[in-house]
């Protein structure tokens, strides 16, 4: 899974800040892993946290429960899609990663990304700025680049 830069067109990216903060509210972290074409590096898709696991967002923190990742998978599968990177919301500017974030990986996997997104998603803003992103590196480490690292473009 090791790639050099994921590619999200300025639309998925306007829709996916609208989604979450709608399903956060405001008030909650909310997330969704970022798809795209096995081979490719090029976000076609995202599926929110809560659409694979109902009580994901429940507890005002996200708690993805493992058997949301059948869904996940099943959905990959039929579709020739693989899971590019992940997002999910903090509150307030603050994008650093939290101890829970740094020892749950959503995807454990080296090279993953995560992305972590300030204010629950309710700046609407066509940049990275302000976006913690984040690379799995394995055994619970991780890599933190800049939002003008290029590890993640808008187009």
């Amino acid at each position: 899974m090791k790639k050099t830069s994921i590619a999200i067109p300025i639309r998925i990216w306007l829709s996916l800040l609208e989604d979450l903060s709608a399903r956060g509210k405001g008030e909650r972290e909310s997330g969704a892993f970022l798809l795209g074409k096995i081979g490719t590096a090029n976000v076609t898709h995202f599926i929110c946290y809560d659409d694979l696991d109902p009580t994901a967002l429940d507890s005002g923190i996200i708690v993805f429960q493992g058997a949301g990742y059948v869904p996940l998978w099943k959905y990959c599968d039929q579709n020739t899609m693989m899971v590019l990177a992940d997002a999910h919301t903090h509150g307030g500017s603050w994008t650093k990663q939290s101890w829970l974030d740094k020892t749950n990986p959503m995807i454990e996997m080296s090279g993953h990304i995560a992305l972590i997104l300030p204010h629950f998603a309710q700046d609407k803003s066509s940049s990275l700025r302000g976006v913690g992103i984040y690379e799995y590196r394995g055994n619970h480490k991780w890599k933190s680049w800049s939002p003008r690292s290029g590890k993640i473009s808008l187009v």
